[in-house]
């Protein structure tokens, strides 16, 4: 629970002047705040403007005063408060010192006083562990599958450190047989085993240290608080902030956890370094080599003081000696090693006969041994009766040189391989939760950077760790799908310039880069009496245009398209060939006899044109784009055509928009009785400028030129002529012989800004009918997207004889009816209107089952011929201008 701040008691005067600098306040308002923030120097300005400077004395004597009121206060009224953390820090504090306090401080009266203490803190200890199991532990899926405290890396920790507390605790050592301290125990012997007990008993008792671990945690945590509430609590007292204000920053904050990734590699780091630390303490003494010869300087010394008690006493002087040589022998191993351990003795005075006796030296072996492996141990000179005594002996440390050597290797090699693995795991713990997704982030973001359009598979990289890391990624991930989404193709370079983090991106957010000319195919299709929808569907207006989006996004990306611009009720697509670079290899009139054939039969189909075109023939000249040379390109036409019939279908089978059928606010004032979904279609091909358009406050990444405006244009004017779609003789002459076949010719009109006549087409669409619902085939393991989308990679010019949807739209076009329109056409184009009459009025009456009721294109023909009294103009040339725009 977050701690709650006192508010600040206000004034009680009605005004005051507020200042950040408490010169200007008053000297009652000064006196009146805390005395401790105050200035010394103002408190020696005020104490003088009110004749109240005291002496040196005199302030002494008020501090001591003060001191004692708050004494008094202290022992009369204080409460100490103490938390369980702070406690059982205390309580661990003396576990950890207390054996060695109770040595250096205490009487051994005290000795049993600290064993209470001891058994008591050994009790509070296995108390923790038993509440920590039961509070902090997750037994839910069984006490092998246990989550939380037990049985978790603190867990074994905590039972070390308690079990190392039983040969402490008096009551408990002796009941399972154990005396004393354990390790004491087991060292009672002098010399080495002692020695190592002591070591060995003090490395258990360092297991208790990794209490401190969570305990330090817990009290960093507690002063961060603290700290944080005293800088909020001065926020209050200088008016930056107000107590809700206050309290709702202390709620944030309480509400703030520490990341998944920092936990998990603190708790990471934290666990190697006890482990390191136990390690170190256990094995580093097992390998630091201690001599056994430690002895021998005492035994020197003796033989020195037998040397002085011998006198003239060759045989005592023989007798110690010989002692003497025997006890070094078993110093030094008792006879085991190669070599003899004392090499040299130098007994002085010389007195005895046979000296060679007492007195000897291994020149030889002395000369092989290296001289830092040679001790020799000489007595200081003691005068007795004018004689100078002195014992010098030498010994061949050389066997306890190598075992320290040997050990001192062991303990290098310890060394480093804890320094490696330590190492080698913390860089695989930072690599795998902060390094490696970092790194996997940046290859998403390259990845996007080079190419915007790619629909990468970012599953198929390698994995990222989890938490937090994990989200980031993901975000990313998420982040460049709503980049590709929301810019689209045209977009792709805003996305890559901007992205870039690597060669020549850039530092700053630059969505305004300049536009560059790229040629394409512009398909926009719009939503017919989409006013009455929006008035009548109200807000459920969204959800009927995201139904029809759906499927014009689906249809047109699945045929190769992408979606440009969403536009409420229309859509601009596009099916983009290349930027001008890409494609100057085909630029000019020229044929090349490596051409494909469909760039023969395009130049076939362009030489039979009904009506020529000057301004083709002059952007050839000045070397323009031959879009018709282009390989593969009447695919990609056939595509973007079949993609548009493809919508009318859908649009026509779609069970969420075929309810819309049958809904009364639509279908009220329909002649049918029933609301039916109709949308306008146009198709052109040409060059656009690709780039951003807006401000750094909103971009929108698409294409302008005339050329995506006459795709605009024939949607709309394909309502003036009663059809579904209407294709440009630009479109139409890239389609393959194919699909022309299946295409018919309604009229030559001019557009606005023009007076080049341009042929126009449309595909004939029976929309008034039942498609049937599709699935995948019964055996087969794809999905029906999977399935349809194969089709489409799979194209064919062979689609327009079998696709079931095509030969489906266009059954009310039968070869009479077109040759019947084709021949009203004719006439008409021709001027010889009243044969043109009455072929176009028996084609309109072979199409008196579509969706109008009869041919559109006929009708529009019929209605502008009446509307010229049936007498042809006699400037007549065979075109008219388009009323639509």
């Amino acid at each position: 629970m977050a701690p709650k701040i006192v508010p600040v008691r206000p004034s009680t005067a009605t005004t005051r002047t507020v200042s950040t600098d408490p010169g200007l306040l008053s000297p009652e308002e000064l006196l009146a705040r805390n005395a401790g923030a105050r200035r010394p120097t103002l408190e020696a300005l005020i104490a003088k403007q009110k004749g109240e400077t005291k002496t040196t004395t005199g302030r002494a004597k008020l501090l001591f005063t003060k001191a004692k009121r708050k004494v008094r206060w202290f022992v009369d009224h204080a409460q100490i408060k103490i938390s369980y953390d702070d406690f059982m820090m205390a309580v661990t504090i003396f576990v950890l010192f207390g054996d060695d306090l109770r040595i250096l401080f205490f009487p051994p009266s005290a000795d049993n006083g600290f064993a209470f203490f001891v058994s008591l803190s050994f009790i509070l200890f296995a108390m923790e562990m038993v509440l920590h199991c039961w509070a902090k532990s997750d037994y839910s899926k069984g006490i092998f599958r246990v989550k939380g405290y037990a049985f978790s890396f603190f867990f074994w920790l905590d039972l070390l450190a308690v079990v190392s507390m039983v040969p402490d605790v008096p009551w408990l050592a002796s009941a399972i047989g154990i005396q004393g301290d354990l390790m004491d125990s087991l060292g009672t012997k002098a010399g080495k085993a002692g020695r190592i007990g002591a070591k060995s008993s003090r490395v258990i008792r360092m297991a208790r240290l990794v209490r401190l671990v969570k305990l330090y945690k817990v009290t960093s945590q507690r002063s961060r608080e603290k700290q944080q509430l005293n800088d909020l609590k001065k926020l209050v007292e200088s008016g930056h902030y107000s107590q809700d204000e206050i309290q709702e920053l202390l709620e944030k904050s309480s509400a703030k956890k520490q990341s998944k990734v920092g936990a998990e590699l603190s708790d990471i780091i934290t666990r190697r370094v006890i482990v390191a630390v136990l390690l170190m303490l256990c094995i580093v003494p097992l390998l630091t080599y201690s001599s056994p010869v430690d002895d021998e300087l005492d035994a020197t010394l003796f033989l020195h003081e037998f040397n002085i008690k011998a006198g003239s006493d060759c045989a005592y002087l023989q007798r110690s000696t010989d002692n003497f040589r025997s006890l070094m022998d078993e110093l030094g191993g008792g006879g085991n090693l190669d070599e003899p351990f004392l090499v040299a003795l130098d007994v002085s005075p010389p007195r005895c006969e046979n000296e060679t006796a007492i007195n000897f030296s291994e020149d030889d072996l002395i000369a092989g041994i290296r001289d830092e492996a040679l001790r020799t141990i000489t007595t200081g000179p003691t005068t007795v009766d004018g004689l100078a005594y002195s014992v010098a002996a030498t010994f061949d440390l050389s066997p306890y040189l190598e075992q320290q050597s040997l050990f001192s290797v062991y303990l290098m090699v310890f060394v480093i391989v804890m320094l490696v693995t330590l190492s080698a795991q913390f860089t695989g713990d930072a690599q795998r939760l902060v390094l490696a997704p970092i790194e996997n982030m940046m290859a998403i973001v390259n990845a996007v950077a080079e190419d915007p359009l790619e629909d990468f598979d970012f599953k198929s990289m390698p994995a990222t760790g989890d938490y937090e890391t994990h989200a980031v990624r993901l975000a990313i991930e998420r982040i460049t799908a709503l980049l590709r989404i929301g810019f689209g193709v045209a977009g792709a370079e805003i996305i890559s310039s901007n992205m870039a983090v690597e060669g020549g991106g850039s530092a700053c957010l630059n969505p305004m880069i300049p536009g560059k000319r790229v040629y394409a195919l512009f398909g926009f299709c719009d939503i017919l009496s989409f006013d009455v929808c929006t008035e009548k569907l109200e807000d459920e207006i969204m959800t009927f245009v995201n139904s029809v989006a759906r499927i014009v996004h689906d249809e047109v990306t699945r045929w190769g398209g992408t979606c440009n611009k969403n536009l409420g009720n229309a859509f601009l697509m596009v099916w983009r060939i290349g930027d001008e670079d890409a494609i100057a290899e085909y630029r000019g009139i020229g044929r090349r006899g490596s051409d494909s054939s469909m760039s023969k039969r395009a130049s076939d189909r362009s030489t039979k044109s009904d009506v020529a075109s000057p301004d083709h023939a002059r952007s050839i000249r000045r070397g323009a784009i031959d879009l018709r040379r282009i390989p593969g390109l009447d695919i990609l036409s056939d595509k973007a055509l079949v993609g548009f019939l493809k919508v009318i279908v859908e649009v026509n089978r779609d069970v969420q928009l075929l309810a819309y059928r049958g809904d009364k606010r639509l279908a009220t004032g329909a002649d049918s009785g029933e609301f039916l979904l109709r949308m306008g279609f146009g198709l052109h091909a040409g060059w656009a400028i690709e780039g951003a358009v807006g401000s750094l406050q909103k971009v929108d990444a698409t294409y302008l030129s005339p050329h995506v405006n006459m795709a605009a244009r024939m949607e709309a004017a394909s309502r003036q002529f009663g059809v579904s779609i209407l294709l440009t003789r630009d479109f139409f002459t890239l389609l393959s012989e194919e699909a022309q076949a299946h295409c018919r010719k309604i009229d030559v009109v001019t557009v606005k800004g023009s007076n080049v006549p341009m042929p126009i087409y449309t595909f004939d669409t029976f929309q008034n009918q039942v498609f049937p619902q599709l699935r995948a085939p019964k055996y087969s393991n794809l999905s029906l997207q999977e399935v349809l989308t194969q089709q489409a990679e799979n194209y064919d010019a062979a689609t327009w004889m079998s696709d079931p949807d095509l030969m489906q739209l266009r059954c009310l076009a039968t070869p009479q009816f077109l040759k019947t329109f084709e021949a009203g056409l004719n006439h008409y184009l021709g001027g010889r209107w009243e044969e043109a009459r009455e072929a176009l009025e028996r084609a309109d009456k072979m199409m008196a089952s579509n969706d109008i009721g009869g041919d559109g294109p006929s009708r529009a023909i019929l209605g502008y011929m009446k509307g010229r009294n049936w007498t042809c103009p006699a400037e007549w040339s065979g075109h008219r201008p388009l009323t639509s725009k």
